[in-house]
């Protein structure tokens, strides 16, 4: 198994890795789609989640699909596991008082602002507005 972060859904523990840099450089724009302050929680919104979810689920659980994740999900988890998918890649969600942003690290695809010289401190990490 590939560690991970462990949520409870559908009765059931299960561990999600963190997105490959592949899936994470694919699922981006979707991520962003997300993120969207005036984006309301809808039909588009439910299948990115649970695409960005199965694909993370899919590392430590080859026969994982969509429709299975489609189940495990409801309105008490979602947050925590799309949180734990995008924690686990570099990202954070958050919403303080309406505004969504994403913690970037410097490969998560996302832009930085600020100095970003790591000479002789660790990686950077910065808050972007989606």
């Amino acid at each position: 198994m590939i560690p991970g972060v462990e949520v409870a859904m559908g009765g059931e523990t299960w561990l999600i890795p963190p997105l490959t840099l592949g899936q994470l450089r694919r699922l981006m724009p979707k991520v962003r789609q997300l993120t969207e302050i005036d984006a309301a929680m809808g039909e588009s919104q439910i299948g990115v989640l649970v695409e960005i979810v199965a694909a993370a689920l899919q590392r430590n659980y080859p026969a994982m699909t969509q429709e299975a994740v489609e189940n495990l999900l409801d309105l008490g988890n979602a947050a925590a596991v799309l949180n734990a998918v995008l924690t686990g890649s570099g990202l954070k969600m958050r919403s303080s008082l309406g505004e969504t942003v994403a913690v970037a690290t410097p490969d998560s695809g996302l832009k930085m602002a600020g100095n970003t010289s790591t000479d002789s401190s660790p990686p950077p990490a910065a808050i972007v507005t989606l």
